[in-house]
């Protein structure tokens, strides 16, 4: 499972638990609690990079939007 595959997990799993916006702290710390190793950095490295742009709406992979300054969902 690469760094992307640990997020959308823990992405998946915070919304299920209710949340409809999650900060680049509680990604990382959920993925860790579901076993991902990539360091920190990384993580957020690739949060950031997952990003969608508000003009690329037919993405066909799961990918975050920001919804304010440092907070995310999942589009998919």
């Amino acid at each position: 499972m690469g760094a992307q595959d640990d997020l959308v997990t823990a992405a998946r799993s915070l919304r299920d638990q209710g949340l409809t916006a999650y900060s680049l702290n509680d990604l990382v710390s959920t993925a860790r609690r579901y076993g991902s190793t990539y360091p920190d950095p990384v993580l957020r490295k690739t949060i950031l990079a997952m990003v969608a742009s508000p003009d690329d709406a037919q993405q066909n992979r799961d990918v975050f939007v920001e919804v304010r300054k440092g907070w995310y969902r999942l589009r998919r």
